[in-house]
């Protein structure tokens, strides 16, 4: 982590995964550190109080709080301000939102929050992926399932490098990148069911996703 106290990222929540596994280890760190994450369908009035009052809890004084949501509304954002202009010493905040949804008053207080640097390999794996023919992303699907051990982490980790790759490509400034987010968003949370059909969905994105 860097030294400032409060950090936003612009984006789809299904970066929450990836953000959360960079902010481990989870619980307690050797350093007395502490990660309380969680995501929110509506960031309202009633969870921005509840944030603030968990904020000022004693064993709460070196931590660091993220926060996915889709949606934030003002009332909220407005009840956050003094928390992020006064925290506790310790404390550090990083808030993924969607873009644009920041009041100038609460943003003022943040720095954007570094992107997720992903492996050269990995990279490496993404770009060719999206650069592919549909046949060459289907024979990759296949390579990638192929070996049963490990099968469900190898796809979660391709989506997840998919993802950030996307992000930093700017997909959301068009229709179809911000469509593509959304597909990949979806199979990221089907992932999370216990037998989910990784066949399935990872052809779903060599289909949705655009050649780039």
């Amino acid at each position: 982590m860097t030294n400032h106290h409060a950090y936003y990222i612009e984006g789809p929540s299904a970066l929450f995964g990836s953000y959360k596994e960079e902010l481990k280890p989870l619980g307690r760190s050797p350093t007395g550190e502490t990660l309380w994450a969680k995501e929110f369908e509506r960031f309202g009035i009633d969870e921005a109080r509840a944030l603030v009052t968990l904020a000022a809890l004693k064993n709460f004084t070196q931590a660091t709080f993220l926060i996915a949501t889709p949606q934030i509304t003002t009332e909220a954002q407005q009840a956050l301000l003094k928390l992020l202009e006064e925290p506790q010493v310790g404390s550090t905040f990083v808030l993924i939102v969607p873009h644009g949804v920041l009041l100038p008053t609460l943003r003022s207080r943040m720095l954007e929050y570094p992107k997720l640097q992903t492996s050269s390999t990995k990279n490496q794996t993404v770009i060719k992926f999206l650069s592919s023919s549909p046949k060459e992303r289907s024979d990759f699907i296949a390579k990638l399932l192929k070996d049963e051990d490990g099968v469900k982490e190898r796809a979660r980790d391709f989506v997840n490098a998919l993802e950030a790759h996307c992000v930093k490509l700017n997909f959301t400034q068009r229709q179809e990148g911000r469509q593509a987010l959304e597909d990949i968003a979806l199979v990221r949370d089907y992932l999370r069911d216990r037998s989910p059909s990784l066949k399935m969905l990872l052809e779903h994105l060599s289909v949705a996703l655009p050649q780039v």
